[in-house]
């Protein structure tokens, strides 16, 4: 197994990540284990669903959380109506 040594951890996140192992009825080693797998499987599976439609209801899902609405005149000049740019062939 790999160790890893963290010199300048705040004394106050220490002292929380004891508490929560305590709670958990782990060691602190344990504990931050523990938080770093979760932290790496969630991460892995976000990645492997964000596809198209996943990031479509992560947005509709925030919309509604932040209560923004959107109506047609948010839209209305929203396309560009110039001619385009000249093309010589």
């Amino acid at each position: 197994m790999t160790q890893v040594i963290l010199k300048q951890l705040n004394p106050i996140v220490i002292e929380k990540l004891k508490r929560l192992a305590q709670s958990h009825q782990r060691t602190l080693e344990e504990e931050i284990t523990s938080i770093l797998e979760d932290v790496a499987e969630k991460e892995e599976e976000q990645t492997k669903s964000e596809g198209f439609w996943d990031m479509t209801l992560q947005f509709r899902e925030r919309m509604q959380q932040e209560n923004i609405t959107f109506d047609d005149a948010d839209f209305a000049d929203l396309r560009d109506r110039s001619v385009g740019r000249d093309v010589e062939f």
